[in-house]
C-alpha cells in the first residue's frame, strides 16, 4: 500500500511527506536511511621521505617514496584509500546519529612470508555518531586556512571484510542495537580534520579522518590547539570546497529547544510527536499527540489533529483518521499562507475514505479539496483517476 497522507507543516517543524513503501517491520532494529550524500571522488595527497609531495584518486599512499614504487599490491593501496564514502540516518531512541560508511579496497597474502597469492578484499568501516557533531564543521566552513579537529565521540563502529551489500545496513543496525543495550562507551572513536582552503584561486576543502581508541590520552593530542597546524602538514584528502559542503550537509540535523526524553509542554510532545511521525514511528507519534492534547485540549493547533490524523491512517485506522483530519477542518487558520496545507485535510479524509473501501465518499471529499483550490498535481491525478463515470461529482 502506498503512503497516502500528504501533509506540509511549518508551524515548529517543516515536514515533507512523499508517497513511498509502507514497510513495518516486527523487529525493533533501528531504521537507517538510505544514503543521503555520497563522496566517491577525492585527490590524497601525502608527503614523502625525500620532500615531495605526491597525490593519487581516491588514496593516500606511503611516506616512504621507495614503498610508493614498489609493485606489492599491498604497499600500493597506501595508508588510506576509499572507493566511497557516504552519510545516512538512524534514530537511537529520538535522537538523530548520523551513520558514515567509508567503503575501500584492501587485501592479504594468502602466503604472506613469500608476498605471493595476493587476494584482494572489498570492505566497508562504518561509525555511528551523534547529528549535532556535524554542527562544529557547518559552522566551520566559511573560515579559510584554519585547521579545526573533531573528535566525534563515536557511538559504536565496526570494520567488515568482504562485505554484503544487501546485509551491510542489517548488520549496522543490529550492532547499534547491540552496544545501545550494553550502554557501554565505544572501544574506538574518530577524530575528523578538516581545513577549507584556496589554492590558486580555487576553492577546496580538505579533510583528514583519524581512527583511534577511545582514550583521552591517545586522541587529545589531535585536539590541542598548539598542534593545529600539524593536522594537515603531511597528509590528507582534498575535494573541490562545494562538493564537501554538499556532502556534509544533506543530513538535516534536528534543532531542538526541549528535552527529548523529557517533554513536558503541548509544544514538546507535538514537536516529539512529528519528529516521530516524519521516521515511521506511528505508534509513539500517537501517545506524543494525545499527550499533547491531553494538556491542552482546547488547542486552535489545526497541524496536530492534522498530524494525528495522518499518524491514525498509517496505523490502519481509518474511521478515527477521518475524525482527527474533520476537527483540523473546523480549527480553520487565519493566516493565507497555511491555506493550502489546510484543505489538503479534505483530501485526506478522501483518501482514507478510498482506502477503506467507500469510493463514493472519497470522491465528495475529493471534489471539495479541488473546488476549495488544491494545487498538487499528483493528488489531483489521484482524483482524476478515481472519481469519473459513476463516482463523478457533479458541480
Amino acid at each position: 500500500m502506498q503512503k497516502s497522507i500528504i501533509l506540509i507543516l511549518s508551524l515548529v517543524i517543516s515536514l515533507a511527506i512523499s508517497a513511498q513503501e509502507i514497510e513495518r517491520s516486527k523487529s525493533n532494529l533501528p531504521k537507517i536511511s538510505e544514503a543521503l550524500s555520497v563522496l566517491d571522488d577525492a585527490t590524497g595527497w601525502v608527503l614523502q621521505d625525500n620532500g615531495s609531495w605526491l597525490s593519487e584518486k581516491n588514496k593516500i599512499l606511503l611516506y616512504s617514496s621507495e614503498q610508493n614504487l614498489s609493485a606489492d599490491p599491498l604497499q600500493k593501496l597506501g595508508r588510506q584509500n576509499f572507493n566511497k564514502m557516504e552519510l545516512r540516518e538512524v534514530l537511537i531512541g529520538d535522537e538523530q546519529y548520523i551513520v558514515l560508511i567509508t567503503e575501500y579496497a584492501d587485501g592479504y597474502f594468502e602466503f604472506p612470508e613469500l608476498r605471493q597469492n595476493f587476494q584482494k578484499t572489498e570492505n566497508a568501516h562504518y561509525i555511528v555518531f551523534k547529528a549535532t557533531k556535524l554542527n562544529a564543521i557547518i559552522a566551520h566552513m566559511s573560515i579559510f586556512n584554519e585547521p579545526l579537529a573533531i573528535n566525534l565521540d563515536v557511538f559504536c563502529s565496526d570494520n567488515i571484510i568482504d562485505f554484503d551489500q544487501k546485509l551491510l545496513t542489517t548488520q549496522i543496525a543490529y550492532n547499534i542495537l547491540r552496544v545501545a543495550k550494553m550502554e557501554e562507551p565505544s572501544k574506538f572513536t574518530m577524530i575528523l580534520a578538516v581545513m577549507p582552503t584556496i589554492v590558486n584561486g580555487e576553492k577546496l576543502f580538505r579533510f583528514r579522518y583519524i581512527n583511534l581508541f577511545n582514550q583521552e590520552s591517545i586522541y587529545q593530542k589531535y585536539l590541542l590547539p598548539a598542534n593545529k597546524d600539524r593536522l594537515f602538514e603531511s597528509s590528507y584528502f582534498e575535494v573541490p570546497y562545494q562538493k564537501f559542503v554538499d556532502f556534509i550537509r544533506a543530513p538535516k540535523i534536528q534543532q531542538i529547544d526541549f528535552n527529548l526524553l523529557n517533554p513536558i509542554s503541548f509544544n514538546d510532545f507535538y514537536q516529539r510527536g512529528a519528529l516521530r511521525f516524519e521516521r515511521n514511528n506511528f505508534e509513539a507519534a500517537l501517545a506524543d499527540f494525545r499527550s499533547a492534547l491531553n494538556l491542552k485540549p482546547d488547542t486552535e493547533n489545526w497541524h496536530i489533529y492534522a498530524l494525528m490524523g495522518s499518524t491514525l491512517h498509517e496505523l490502519k485506522n481509518y474511521s478515527a483518521a477521518i475524525r482527527a483530519f474533520e476537527k483540523a477542518l473546523i480549527l480553520k487558520p487565519k493566516a493565507n499562507n497555511q491555506y493550502q496545507n489546510w484543505i489538503r485535510n479534505y483530501y485526506n479524509i478522501g483518501l482514507s475514505y478510498l482506502i477503506s473501501g467507500n469510493k463514493k465518499e472519497a470522491c465528495i471529499y475529493f471534489h471539495r479539496a479541488k473546488t476549495s483550490g488544491l494545487q498538487d498535481e499528483a493528488a489531483l491525478k489521484v482524483i482524476k483517476k478515481n472519481c469519473r463515470g459513476k463516482f463523478k461529482v457533479k458541480n
